[in-house]
């Protein structure tokens, strides 16, 4: 056991290794030459960005970052209201489903930074403080916590009202919820079926084999029900030149079903 850990970290190093030499006459060319897009996280710069199953043009060579990322990112540097400064610097944070860039940059502002996320029996992970379901967050108190993020953590969740009443719970009087989810163009309700148990057919449904629903634009209602004051968050909320050269959304809009061709951050108030 101890040796095939061993050698799935080593074999991660080298392809981390191999992955930044590759990217290195990009970075170094970028810096001196004029660059179509940058990833407001990382800074790497580019031409255009890498694809993938869902969008042409939309994740960061470097640090993988999508438009959610980066959305919430552009968030904490440009809107005065959410800014690091007031959301999560000297703040308690509890971040779900940490993405591991996100996590180093707030880990350095944040006064008391936790990371927390749901695995099923067999699976270990390093580096994770509450192995914890986010509708059952028993190990912790009341009012805990000055800001919780979860980026496309709900959709994966049996009861989503649970994990938001959580949420709430936990969170201190004038504290934050940070929330993405994905939503399908033009739809009005969320879709659920609890019938929808198979992989495949949950897959045809909701756009992924794990993913229980697809959230539609009564997501902001949903947040309300649950005393939260809620502000919404898009690439309209920032300078054209800011929202087109971090990629604030997607270059081409794509035609599949379930696709999320608006991303948004939700911010809750408690």
């Amino acid at each position: 056991m101890f040796k095939n850990k061993f050698w799935e970290k080593a074999v991660a190093l080298i392809k981390l290794s191999i992955k930044k030499v590759l990217l290195l006459p990009s970075l170094l060319y970028f810096k001196i030459a004029n660059s179509n897009v940058e990833c407001n996280i990382c800074k790497f710069k580019a031409n255009r960005f890498r694809s993938n199953d869902w969008h042409s043009y939309i994740i960061c060579p470097n640090c993988g970052s999508e438009v959610r990322h980066r959305l919430l990112w552009a968030t904490f540097e440009h809107i005065n209201d959410f800014s690091l400064t007031k959301l999560i610097k000297n703040k308690s944070v509890l971040h779900f489903a940490p993405e591991k860039i996100i996590r180093l940059l707030l880990k350095k502002f944040a006064k008391n930074y936790k990371t927390a996320d749901y695995f099923s029996e067999g699976y270990t992970y390093d580096n994770i403080d509450y192995y914890i379901d986010i509708s059952n967050m028993y190990d912790i108190k009341d009012e805990f916590f000055d800001c919780v993020i979860a980026c496309d953590v709900l959709e994966h969740v049996e009861d989503d009202t649970k994990a938001i009443k959580e949420v709430y719970r936990i969170l201190k009087n004038g504290g934050y919820s940070i929330f993405t989810v994905p939503q399908r163009d033009n739809l009005k309700i969320t879709y659920e079926d609890p019938l929808i148990t198979n992989p495949d057919e949950r897959e045809k449904a909701y756009g992924q084999f794990d993913h229980l629903r697809i959230y539609g634009d009564d997501f902001i209602s949903l947040l309300e029900s649950y005393s939260f004051k809620v502000f919404e968050i898009d690439e309209n909320c920032f300078t054209k030149q800011i929202a087109e050269r971090n990629v604030l959304f997607p270059p081409i809009k794509s035609e599949i079903k379930n696709v999320t061709n608006y991303r948004k951050v939700f911010i809750g108030l408690k």
